[in-house]
């Protein structure tokens, strides 16, 4: 009887490694793909040059914060749930593409000010991912509505006063 719970123990064991090396092996790769893919939105690739995935400019590096940051959001189970957040996240991917197509032509155009306001832009949306997760889908489809407002006429975000407390 002692042995048979020895094997039972060890069989278990192995088959939980193998699922914890499974995992991490399939992650690393999914990760990877979409790191070397031209996707701006999973499955949808996107328009800025391929080089950007590699290089170390400030718009290749706004780029790449846009597509860590969506795919981020499109990682919650929560905007694929429920039919009103799946709309809203439609219309938020959308958004992106406007907002990379805005970051693409600052970048030909060498426009700094336009430059700033998509960095304001995907500091918005990488915070959007944590609003999102424990959100009703009423909030959630809220919070991503006030996103895409925000995309699409980024502005300096207001800083709370040092000297007021909540």
């Amino acid at each position: 009887m002692g042995k048979l719970i020895i094997v039972a123990a060890v069989v278990f064991a192995l088959i939980v490694l193998a699922g914890g090396l499974w995992f991490a092996f399939d992650s690393s790769a999914r990760i990877r793909r979409f790191a070397r893919s031209t996707d701006l939105i999973p499955g949808r690739p996107g328009r800025a040059p391929k080089e950007w995935a590699t290089s170390d400019t400030r718009e290749a590096i706004l780029h790449r914060r846009i597509r860590y940051a969506i795919a981020t959001v499109h990682e919650n189970p929560a905007v694929h749930a429920d039919d009103v957040v799946g709309r809203a996240r439609e219309r938020l991917d959308e958004a992106v593409f406007a907002l990379d197509d805005r970051l693409i032509a600052a970048a030909a155009a060498a426009d700094d000010k336009e430059l700033t306001r998509v960095g304001y832009a995907v500091d918005n949306l990488e915070s959007l991912a944590g609003k999102l997760i424990y959100a009703t889908p009423d909030d959630a489809a809220s919070a991503v509505d006030a996103s895409i407002a925000f995309l699409e006429d980024p502005r300096k975000p207001v800083e709370p006063d040092a000297d007021e407390s909540d």
